[in-house]
């Protein structure tokens, strides 16, 4: 008894975990954080958020943005002078600097890796009356809202460039996974924010031994984690003050290439590693639960349908003409239920039929979302039959425009000969009549002449 109910024991055992683990890695894990979002890096799509489109304060996330006008704007090697407004515009004891003097000259590749490496604030100042039009903070911060704009960035206002908290700056973990999404795009970004360490070059103040170890610290500790889910973190940027919260926008890509973006916003500001903890369960949710895949592959087989007039009843196989690859669930069940297709065949279908001619398409859907389509053509070609032909032929003739014209045409001379003949029929016999008449009369008048003389 002991043996059978150790059995059922483990049996009961086996059911449970082989029914509760694929739902356990389909979850959202539990994330504390005030709101959150992730978003696959090539196609935008969300694939879980909380409280996205809340407006929040960025932080120091603002930096992806004053980063990404930089670059669009300047060179790398472009040298920047620091103000003594730039300087000034920092509480050197609330928030982080680098300890950059008034006047001195860093190229803008350097200060974008104190900026998003050390999240030096200054900085963000510095670059800000440099790139500015008219070289004043207000002017740059007019480009960073009218570039959120271009982005689509519906729930962002900006103030400053570096996330000073000020009540009309603010942005949401929606917009923050758009701006990382744009700013990944540029190399020189993308190569910065994957550094754990960093050297600063000689300036016209100092030589590169003497700047401050402790102002070239990186904060994205989740630079350094491992998981067997992802095989590197590549960013992006932290974010911290006490009415923020902890923040972090972060970028890992796994062993395949696919490579996703999570943003965390309003962690809890007496743990400084559960933003980081949370950030790395988002990633690894996605990658445990989702891949890149072949929507559609190029010749895949669609079906086979009848084509009228075909040399022995052929049917016309049909294939796919491109490919669709997108980010989808590994669940098959949900996979079936979110991803659907229309096709459209150009029906009926005759013959003749050539090979890789157009016979339709097939558009497909993800969650209502089109993600393209491709045309459906023939694998095979298909011939007339003989007497198709010469129907189609004869038709043609009859249906010809100058053939209907040369029928009229003939038809109207016939007509116009009977007619004619008709007409003369007529004249004819008035002029038989006629001479009948002439003779008759001609005849009395001898007899009448010839009765006289005698």
């Amino acid at each position: 008894m002991k043996r059978l109910s150790a059995a059922y024991f483990l049996l009961a055992f086996l059911i449970f975990f082989q029914i509760r683990l694929p739902v356990f890695a389909d979850e959202v894990p539990d994330i504390k954080a005030e709101a959150f979002i992730l978003i696959d890096m090539e196609t935008g799509e969300v694939l879980c958020e909380k409280e996205a489109d809340q407006k929040r304060s960025p932080a120091s996330t603002t930096k992806i943005l004053t980063a990404i006008i930089a670059l669009e704007r300047a060179g790398l090697d472009t040298e920047m002078t620091a103000s003594q407004t730039a300087i000034n515009s920092v509480d050197i004891y609330n928030y982080v600097t680098a300890g950059i003097k008034p006047g001195e000259t860093i190229k803008l590749k350097n200060l974008l890796e104190l900026m998003m490496v050390t999240s030096a604030n200054e900085v963000g100042f510095i670059i800000a009356e440099n790139v500015s039009p008219d070289g004043t903070i207000d002017g740059f911060v007019r480009l960073m809202n009218q570039k959120a704009g271009e982005l689509g960035l519906t729930g962002s206002h900006f103030t400053n460039p570096c996330g000073l908290e000020d009540p009309d700056h603010y942005s949401t973990a929606r917009d923050l996974a758009i701006l990382g999404r744009e700013a990944m795009k540029y190399d020189a970004f993308r190569e910065i924010v994957g550094k754990t360490e960093i050297t600063m070059p000689d300036t016209n103040f100092r030589k590169s031994s003497d700047w401050n170890a402790g102002y070239l610290t990186f904060t994205n500790r989740l630079l350094t984690s491992r998981s067997k889910y992802y095989s590197q973190v590549t960013g992006i940027k932290t974010g911290y003050t006490n009415p923020a919260g902890r923040c972090l926008v972060a970028s890992a890509v796994n062993p395949e290439g696919m490579e996703l973006i999570s943003v965390v916003l309003g962690a809890d500001v007496e743990n400084p590693n559960v933003v980081f903890e949370e950030s790395q369960k988002l990633l690894e949710y996605g990658f445990a639960n989702y891949s890149v895949q072949d929507v559609v592959k190029d010749g895949e087989y669609v079906g086979r349908e009848e084509v009228a007039d075909a040399v022995e009843a052929q049917r016309v196989e049909m294939i796919t003409q491109g490919s669709i690859r997108y980010i989808l669930p590994l669940d098959s069940e949900r996979l079936n239920q979110e991803l659907v297709k229309e096709k459209k065949l150009n029906e009926p279908f005759k013959a003749p039929i050539e090979k890789g001619q157009v016979l339709g398409t097939i558009e497909y859907f993800y969650k209502g979302k089109s993600l393209g389509t491709v045309n459906i053509v023939a694998n095979n070609s298909i011939e007339k039959t003989t007497i198709a032909q010469i129907r189609d032929k004869y038709m043609e003739i009859v249906s010809d425009e100058r053939f209907i014209l040369g029928l009229k045409i003939a038809g109207g001379v016939i007509v116009f000969l009977i007619i004619l003949r008709i007409i003369l029929k007529i004249v004819s016999r008035r002029s038989g009549r006629r001479r009948r008449y002439s003779s008759y009369s001609s005849s009395r008048r001898k007899n009448v002449r010839f009765k006289d003389f005698r």
